[in-house]
């Protein structure tokens, strides 16, 4: 027998939630009195074929680290004479562009994460040494030492250390990203359409990761889905979750088999209901 906690019910659970949850963040620049200015390096262009997966004529660790690798220094906390910060940003922190949204000029995924998304080899689950670490792929590496703090310090980005500095999603690129909708950022999710109970329900089954156990449900994903809904559909969803709470943890005992018969009318209207 199916118990309360199926996919179904635990989406259904998550979204009475949801709207309680709201959350808003941004990226800020973090002023670092031992930051070098590198106002003058964000112009740094690298060699024409600088990204093409080899470190050819004219490129070194200094110029085109995606090719050539982190030079021996990069890593080691400081910012030597022979870095900067388009060629070890985890020793002297991006670049004044890095984390505009925009990947671009002499940016890619080993300077500019932030922008250009990590690079393709970061997350097969080996920490390739000359061209990742703990900064340019934690995933593989492992996470620095001070990230998860709750503070995001200098030489911490979104890429390198999302618990502490947050997503990388910058509304106005022309991406929609990562906890990007079209109620927060629809100048690139586009303009919101109004959800009908039936698709709010379905909305909040994808929010559902069945590959972890027990199931993982985003909250935001869920409230996201039911934001969405009109009047009716918000009542209807109500009265459903309602019933479902009450009948679930008395008379059914959590089998939601029994849920679903005894609260048949109210999930029928929800599922029957459409917007004026």
């Amino acid at each position: 027998m199916a118990s309360l906690r199926s996919p179904f019910a635990v989406a259904f659970a998550f979204v009475v939630a949801a709207p309680l949850v709201a959350a808003c963040g941004s990226r800020s620049t973090l002023d670092d009195p031992d930051a070098i200015d590198d106002a003058g390096v964000d112009a740094f262009v690298p060699p024409k074929d600088c990204g093409n997966g080899v470190c050819g004529a004219g490129e070194t660790c200094t110029n085109c680290s995606v090719d050539c690798g982190l030079c021996q220094t990069c890593g080691n906390g400081k910012c030597d004479s022979t870095e900067s910060c388009s060629s070890c940003p985890q020793d002297c922190d991006v670049c004044q562009a890095c984390g505009d949204g925009f990947c671009k000029g002499g940016e890619n995924c080993v300077t500019c994460a932030p922008d250009c998304g990590k690079c393709a080899a970061c997350g097969d689950g080996v920490c390739n040494k000359t061209t990742e670490d703990c900064f340019t792929c934690p995933d593989d590496c492992g996470k620095c030492v001070g990230c998860g703090d709750g503070t995001c310090k200098a030489g911490e980005t979104c890429a390198s250390c999302p618990h502490d500095c947050g997503v990388c999603s910058i509304c106005g690129n022309a991406k929609c990203e990562t906890y990007e909708t079209c109620a927060n950022c629809n100048q690139d999710c586009g303009q919101c359409t109004t959800n009908s109970c039936f698709q709010a329900l379905t909305c909040a089954f994808k929010c559902v990761d069945l590959k972890t156990k027990p199931p993982g449900v985003s909250v935001s994903c869920v409230a996201n889905c039911l934001a969405l809904g009109c009047p009716d559909t918000q009542f209807f969803f109500d009265q459903a979750f309602n019933c479902a709470i009450q009948k679930g943890f008395t008379t059914c005992g959590g089998d939601f088999q029994c849920i679903q018969k005894e609260c048949g009318t109210e999930i029928a209207a929800c599922l029957g209901s459409t917007c004026k």
